[in-house]
This record gives structure tokens, C-alpha cells and sequence, in this order.
């Protein structure tokens, strides 16, 4: 779903003016609490070649952090 849309318009304008103002190119993906995505590009090509390039970055198996479940039912 396109961020670009009458609910969202006032958004839109705003992000797009500030990274406009400051990259030649730019991609934004937004996900709100339902879950649903909105995003925008400078134009199409840009947009393909940026998802290309953030999911080369983020394909990795080394991520440095630790997952720490905790026991609900664990009483302290």
C-alpha cells in the first residue's frame, strides 16, 4: 500500500520534502500497528535497485545480538 494517499497525504509531503532536501535518491517503508505497510521512492528504477541493495546488506547470518527469552510463569 502506497503512503500516498488522501489520509496520509500532509505525511507524505513532509518526509518526501525532508529527504529530498538532503539525498538525490530515497526509499521510506513505514509499517503502522495493524501491520500495514506504506512506502514511497523517487521513482521506480530507484526504488528496485534500493530494495536490491538493503536486502543484499541485511542477508547476512552474523547479526551481533543476543535473544533473551524470559519465563512468564517464572516467579521472582
Amino acid at each position: 500500500m502506497s503512503i500516498n494517499s488522501e489520509y496520509h497525504e500532509d505525511i507524505h509531503e513532509k518526509v518526501r520534502a525532508i529527504l529530498s532536501e538532503h539525498f538525490p535518491n530515497y526509499m521510506f517503508i513505514v509499517m503502522n500497528d495493524e501491520g500495514d505497510l506504506y512506502y514511497d521512492f523517487t521513482n521506480l528504477p530507484i526504488g528496485k535497485m534500493l530494495m536490491r541493495e538493503v536486502r543484499d546488506e541485511l542477508d547476512v547470518d552474523d547479526f551481533d545480538f543476543e535473544w533473551v527469552e524470559e519465563d512468564e510463569d517464572e516467579d521472582t
